[in-house]
C-alpha cells in the first residue's frame, strides 16, 4: 500500500478504555493502590465494566483482598524458609498424613457478619429490620474457647475449654493433651505411628510441656521445628475454622450451651474426604513458603 502505518479496522472505535484513560488509572492506581475500581469508574465517568477492562485485560491487575498477619521481619522469613524445607523433607514419606494438626479458637454468641459483604433484601427499611438487618452488639459477649484437631482420616473431640479458665501449660498437658488428645490418639492410631504439631502459643512451648510431649507422643514437632507466625501452614487455621465460622457464625446465640451445641454439630460433618484435601494442601503451602523465601504467599 506504499505505507507502514496500519489500515484502518473495521468496528466502532475505542472510545472510553482508550490509551489515555489506561495511562490514568495506571498512575491512580500507583498513587493509592487501595483505590476501589468502582468509585474509579464513577470519577471517569465510565462503567464499572469498563474499569474492569482497563484494571484486569489492559493492566493485568487482580483486586487482592487485604488480609491481616503477624509481621514478618528478614531474620522471620529466614527461619520460616529453612523450617518450611525441612518440614517438607518430611512429607515426602508421608508423615503429613499421620500428623494430627492442632489449634485454639476463641467463638462468641455473636454472629460474626461483614456489613460490607452481607446484605438483607428487602422492599423497605422496616422490612429489613425485621429480616435481621441489624445485629445486636455488646460490649462483651459471651464466648467460649475451643480446641481441636484434625490428621488426613479423622479429628479430636472437640474439647471447650472451661469459662474462666486460663490455658497455661498445666490446664493444657492435664485437661487438653492427657484427657482427649492421647486417649483419642491411641484408639485412631493403632499401630501407634504419628507427629503431633502445635503452633507457638506460650503454653504449647513451655518447658514442661515439650518434656510431656516428648515422653507421650511417638513424635512431635517441637518448638524448634515448627515457623513462628505461621497459621497459614496449620490446616486448622487456613481451612477448618474458617468452615466452622461459616457454618456456625451466622446469626446470634441466646447462650453459651446453643453455641457449643451448633459448633460440635458442624464439627460433626466434617467427613474424612474434607481432611484429606485439607491435609493434601499443607505440602503445597510448604513449597508457596519457599518460593515466597519465607514470606506470604497468595492462597493455594
Amino acid at each position: 500500500m506504499g505505507t507502514l502505518k496500519d489500515m484502518r479496522r473495521s468496528g466502532r472505535p475505542v472510545t472510553v478504555t482508550t490509551p489515555e484513560a489506561v495511562k490514568a488509572v495506571r498512575e491512580r492506581i500507583r498513587r493509592n493502590p487501595e483505590r476501589s475500581m468502582r468509585k474509579m469508574a464513577s470519577e471517569y465517568g465510565m462503567s464499572s465494566k469498563s474499569m474492569r477492562i482497563i484494571v484486569r485485560n489492559k493492566l493485568h491487575m487482580i483486586p487482592y483482598r487485604i488480609q491481616k498477619g503477624a509481621f514478618l521481619t528478614d531474620r522471620n522469613k529466614q527461619l520460616r524458609l529453612k523450617k518450611a524445607k525441612e518440614l517438607l523433607r518430611g512429607t515426602r514419606t508421608g508423615t503429613h498424613l499421620r500428623t494430627v494438626f492442632t489449634d485454639e479458637k476463641l467463638f462468641t454468641v455473636e454472629a460474626n457478619k461483614n456489613g460490607q459483604n452481607n446484605r438483607i433484601l428487602a422492599i423497605d427499611y422496616e422490612s429489613a429490620c425485621r429480616k435481621g438487618k441489624i445485629l445486636n452488639k455488646t460490649s462483651h459477649p459471651a464466648a467460649v474457647m475451643v480446641f481441636g484437631g484434625i490428621c488426613s482420616d479423622g479429628k479430636t473431640p472437640l474439647l471447650f475449654v472451661d469459662v474462666g479458665a486460663k490455658i497455661n501449660k498445666e490446664y493444657y498437658i492435664e485437661r487438653i493433651l492427657k484427657s482427649e488428645v492421647l486417649p483419642w490418639s491411641q484408639s485412631h492410631f493403632v499401630n501407634g505411628n504419628w507427629t503431633f504439631q502445635q503452633d507457638g502459643a506460650p503454653a504449647h512451648t513451655a518447658k514442661l510441656t515439650q518434656e510431656w510431649c516428648q515422653a507421650n507422643f511417638p513424635d512431635f514437632i517441637t518448638k524448634d521445628q515448627w515457623p513462628a507466625s505461621s497459621p497459614d501452614l496449620n490446616p486448622m487455621d487456613y481451612a477448618v475454622w474458617g468452615y466452622l465460622t461459616q457454618q456456625v457464625s451466622t446469626k446470634n446465640y441466646p447462650n453459651l450451651d446453643a453455641l457449643k451445641k451448633a459448633l460440635t454439630a458442624a464439627w460433626d460433618e466434617l467427613d474424612a474426604n474434607y481432611l484429606r484435601v485439607v491435609v493434601d494442601s499443607y505440602p503445597k503451602r510448604l513449597r508457596a513458603v519457599i518460593k515466597a523465601k519465607g514470606g506470604r504467599f497468595e492462597n493455594c
